[in-house]
């Protein structure tokens, strides 16, 4: 793990670390994928790319520029569908078909991606080679959102209460009453937001 990454891996899960990239929806200075090269640099510090990956893609991107900002804007895109689709699990509600479609046609083609590899005398899944496809790191998250949503862990995913985040977690807690992205952010601004309108009734 890097000394100081440039993304927090802490929702639990790699479809809400990639929802992640945008911390807080009402402000766009938190959004942390400004271009291409922020994407390959999620995919590297999630343990999706080697070096040598980010670099290769990184000169493709270079070389390609329209391209690049294509798959770019097609990652936000599909970041804010999963945001969408995983705020409604955490409220306990269906998620918008526009965002489900949105999700179903991207998964079209990155689970066509996947495949068997041995490793020593396992298979495990892998991926076909990219080619060239500058949107080969979203195929990963892809999966990971598709896993979650059918999985049992699905009951467990949350939204921080904080009024300025919308940060999603996957909660373990021992009673599922985790609240907060963290208590040290969001939980102490709460806490003193509560302290203070006490304080002013009570005047």
């Amino acid at each position: 793990m890097e000394q100081n990454p440039t993304f927090e891996l802490s929702g639990g899960a790699l479809c809400l670390d990639f929802a992640n990239t945008w911390g807080d929806r009402g402000r766009p200075e938190t959004d942390k994928l400004h271009d291409y090269s922020d994407l390959l640099v999620f995919a590297r510090e999630a343990g999706l790319l080697t070096d040598s990956e980010e670099a290769r893609l990184n000169g493709r991107a270079e070389g390609d520029p329209q391209r690049a900002a294509a798959a770019l804007a097609r990652a936000r895109s599909l970041r804010e569908a999963l945001y969408g689709i995983f705020a409604a699990t955490a409220a306990a509600r269906p998620p918008e078909d526009a965002d489900l479609e949105r999700l179903n046609g991207a998964l079209r083609e990155a689970l066509s991606r996947l495949r068997l590899e041995r490793r020593g005398t396992d298979l495990v899944w892998g991926w076909t080679p990219a080619e060239g496809s500058l949107e080969a790191p979203l195929w990963p998250i892809l999966r990971s959102a598709a896993e979650l949503l059918t999985g049992e862990e699905r009951q467990r995913v949350r939204e921080c209460g904080g009024s300025a985040c919308t940060w999603l977690f996957l909660d373990f807690s021992r009673n599922r009453s985790r609240r907060w992205c963290s208590m040290e952010t969001c939980g102490n601004r709460a806490k003193a937001h509560r302290h203070y309108r006490r304080r002013s009734e009570s005047g």
